[in-house]
Order: C-alpha cells, then structure tokens, then sequence
C-alpha cells in the first residue's frame, strides 16, 4: 500500500512540474498526464518546446506588415491583446487569447480611458477650487472655468 502511495506521489510531482513549466512557456494546454505518466522523459519535452509568448514586433517577417493587418481588419480580422491581427475566422490567438477574450479587454481599456478622464477633469475642478478658496482666482471665473471642464 505504502508503494502505491509513493507512485502516485511521484507522479502528481512530476504531473505539476510539467504542467508548470507548459504554463509558463505560454501554451494552454493540459500536460499533467504526460508528466503523471512518463515523469522526467515529458519535463524534458516540456522544457525544450519554444516559448509561445514570444513578440515578433523587433523584426516582423514580411507576411505581418501593417499593410497586410490593414488587409486583415479591412476584412473583418480582430486585434489580439498581444498585438497580432488575426484573420475573421480564426477564434484563437497564436498566444492562446480568444476572440472574445481581446473584445473584453477593449471594452475595459475604454471604460478605464473613460474613468480617467472624468476623474482628470474633477481634479482640475478641484485645483480651480483651491485657487478661488486662495483668492487667486474670482467666483465668475471658478464658475466659468468650471463649466468649460465640466462640459
């Protein structure tokens, strides 16, 4: 009994370190089993497969220039979050993020701007206050200076 605890031990180990090490490359899928089962012969594998995170932007090949994207998004091609331009029908990334991953992460990146912005423009309201609670500034100008950030 001891000895089957050990083997299943070894494996969950070797499972995990493998899964590990594929998460971190960049690659989403599941090498538990290979690790469970084939131990140090799939960590090995694991170790040597390239990293899918890699960013061709410092030397893009000719295939990925802006006017072929512009090709791609005239077409109806998306934008990943990494960067790439993906044609319409392809759901998934060479990075693994899908289609409806990259929309969400615009949508949140224009609710963030939006945010922003408002909160850059009570600041500036707030600092109009101070210069007329210091008299550097009269209330006519305050409320016209007010109304004119304030939209």
């Amino acid at each position: 009994m001891g000895a089957l605890i050990a083997v299943l031990v070894w494996g969950l180990i070797w499972g995990f370190a493998t899964q590990a090490v594929i998460t971190n490359k960049g690659y989403y899928q599941n090498w538990f089993w290979w690790g469970f089962f084939f131990g140090l012969i799939a960590l090995i594998v694991a170790l040597t497969k390239p990293d899918a995170r890699t960013n061709y932007s410092a030397d893009p090949p000719e295939w990925m220039s802006h006017s072929h994207n512009n090709q791609l998004l005239d077409a109806g091609g998306w934008t990943c979050i990494c960067g790439r331009v993906n044609p319409s029908y392809t759901g998934t990334c060479a990075c693994g993020k899908t289609k409806q991953q990259a929309l969400e992460s615009v949508q949140e990146q224009a609710k963030k701007k939006t945010e922003d912005e408002e909160i850059a423009k009570l600041e500036k309201v707030k600092a109009y206050k101070e210069f007329l609670d210091a008299g550097v500034i009269t209330q006519e100008e305050y409320e016209a200076k007010r109304k004119e950030i304030l939209g």
